[in-house]
């Protein structure tokens, strides 16, 4: 005869217990939430209680100076022209990003022998390591032996090689063509997937209307673009006006300060001058006036209107 376990009471009532939806729904939810708490909320958390003291990167010692940082840190000229250097490249970068990666994305959406290995080949830089790439950058980019120069000169567009990357006339364009290459993909993306999703049959019905190319774009293409432009525009000008590794790893902020970000301003404030506390309230400054633009974006120009699909 062969012998049966008996189920413990426990272990049926530890079995209901788990089996309850709020109780598997929180089991799941809780290494996520420790995670987002951990890498997010609280880096956040301690920025914020931060700006309050005074703080040397050399002595454990936190002083309370109330507002005292953010007071320094609004009357810094430093400051306000490094802001102003986030909103050009900000600006400058998204710009870019969406043209040449809505247009990149019209031109893989179409079928053409190699579509395959030119969508592979236009994922290259985004997959790439920031670092990785910001160093080709530089070598490409080099006044002594860089491809770009060297192309240029043989053109005849210029007499002499450029400095790019040192050049305060060229600086900022140089950074901001290098994180347009790297980020673009995103918008294509965005747009590809977008563009797959419209009908074929809205086209075949605007054709045989007679409506032209430009109509069909502007009546069917177009509209159905505009939220994933929104979405597309509202993520890339918050992750270009923080950006920090590409830019700090071409110029440093460089030269003569025309590429110091405010996240670069804030990084020197902290380990150049050893002042966390004023960093800390750069960090919370900057992290209100984009939270305040996103509430403004949404509700200027309403995306989840435009995100809806009909």
């Amino acid at each position: 005869m062969v012998a049966t376990s008996k189920i413990h009471p426990y272990q049926v009532s530890l079995y209901e217990y788990l089996s309850k939806k709020w109780v598997f729904v929180a089991l799941t939810m809780l290494p996520a939430a420790a995670v987002f708490l951990s890498v997010n909320l609280f880096p956040i958390g301690w920025a914020l209680s931060a700006s309050f003291f005074e703080i040397s990167a050399y002595s454990p010692v936190w002083t309370w100076t109330g507002l005292d940082n953010f007071a320094k840190v609004l009357a810094d000229e430093s400051f306000w022209q490094s802001l102003q250097r986030s909103s050009v490249f900000a600006v400058g970068s998204v710009a870019l990003q969406v043209a040449f990666g809505t247009g990149l994305a019209f031109l893989i959406n179409r079928e053409f022998t190699g579509q395959k290995l030119v969508r592979a080949v236009a994922l290259v830089p985004y997959i790439v390591p920031t670092a990785v790439l910001a160093y080709v950058a530089l070598w490409m980019g080099s006044s002594n032996f860089g491809i770009i120069n060297q192309l240029l000169a043989q053109a005849g567009i210029v007499d002499q090689f450029i400095p790019w990357f040192g050049s305060i006339q060229w600086a900022m364009f140089a950074v901001i063509t290098v994180s347009s290459w790297k980020f673009s993909i995103f918008v294509t993306i965005l747009v590809l997937a977008r563009l797959q999703s419209i009908p074929d049959s809205l086209y075949e019905a605007a054709a045989i209307s007679g409506a032209s190319t430009w109509r069909r774009f502007r009546d069917i293409t177009l509209p159905n673009l505009k939220g994933v432009l929104f979405i597309a525009i509202l993520l890339r000008t918050i992750w270009m006006f923080n950006k920090f590794d590409i830019v700090f790893i071409l110029t440093n902020g460089g030269p003569a300060d025309v590429t110091r970000l405010a996240s670069i301003h804030a990084y020197q404030t902290a380990f150049v001058e050893a002042n966390l506390g004023e960093a800390a309230a750069v960090s919370t400054l900057l992290f209100g006036l984009l939270a305040m633009a996103a509430v403004v974006y949404f509700t200027v120009f309403e995306p989840s209107q435009e995100v809806r699909v009909e």
